[in-house]
């Protein structure tokens, strides 16, 4: 019995060494963030427990988007927000931010899936983007950037 537990208290005491040796006894951020580090501000698009498109927490309202969550796409693309950039610019931007997932320039199924044959407009592909959907994580792109991928998706489009 006695043995037992001097080798369960070895155990433990091995294990809480080994911990605070790998920084997990330790909250000092100092020591780990050094003080010049570049910070970057979370701009992405959040929703708020109702589903409302909101900007992330210390973010100004200058990230949000004009059209709401709750807002219904209208009958022309361009009209609400849709396929008005510039298509070239908009496979720059998609083959740097969303081909990962759409490989081939969308034109095959990838972990996204193939966008050729998307039935969204101009105005639901713009939501999509903004707030994601699924595993695709929302703010991929945004600003000019959002309307030049929308557009060139148009341009895509069988």
């Amino acid at each position: 019995m006695r043995r037992g537990l001097t080798i369960a208290a070895a155990v433990v005491s091995s294990a809480a060494i080994i911990g605070l040796g790998a920084g997990c006894g330790s909250s000092d951020t100092a020591a780990v963030t050094p003080a010049d580090a570049t910070t970057i501000e979370n701009s992405a698009l959040q929703t708020d427990s109702q589903g409302k498109t909101i900007p992330a927490p210390g973010a100004s309202d200058s990230t949000m988007p004009a059209e709401s969550a709750d807002a219904k796409p209208a009958d022309d693309g361009a009209a609400a927000g849709g396929a008005t950039g510039d298509v070239a610019a908009g496979k720059t931007a998609f083959e740097a931010n969303c081909q990962g997932c759409h490989p081939a320039g969308g034109t095959q199924a990838g972990a996204g899936p193939q966008l050729t044959t998307s039935q969204l407009d101009a105005a639901a592909a713009k939501m999509q983007i903004m707030n994601g959907k699924g595993a695709m994580p929302g703010g991929l792109v945004s600003g000019a950037d959002l309307d030049n991928v929308v557009a060139y998706l148009q341009s895509i489009k069988q």
